[in-house]
């Protein structure tokens, strides 16, 4: 089975896990959340959400970032992710981690 398809069945099985979930099961979820601080509704929802997701990051050894890159760049490296087993954002990361590290090298100068 290919890694795309195992992405696929794990949506289905995901999505059959959400939509076979008893009213009590959701509420216990949600009154966890609740008593963990991760329930976010009412006045103030999305900062208090921006807010959580910003000390999570605080904590992080990582931080987001943006760039822009050439469509095709993009579609070549999530097929050349996908073949490998691993999510492109993962692929792009250990290329440059392993560029500054020295063990992968460009041969033409920027």
């Amino acid at each position: 089975m290919e890694k795309a398809d195992e992405i696929e069945l794990d949506a289905a099985e995901k999505a059959a896990y959400f939509e076979n979930r008893s009213e009590a099961e959701e509420l216990a979820d949600h009154e966890w959340a609740v008593r963990n601080g991760l329930s976010f509704s009412g006045p103030g929802a999305l900062q208090n959400a921006i807010a959580a997701a910003k000390e999570r990051a605080a904590d992080s050894r990582k931080r987001m970032v943006s760039l822009r890159m050439d469509c095709e760049d993009i579609d070549g490296i999530k097929a050349k992710a996908a073949r490998m087993g691993v999510n492109y954002q993962t692929l792009i990361n250990s290329l440059v981690h392993r560029y500054l590290n020295g063990t992968v090298s460009f041969s033409e100068a920027f």
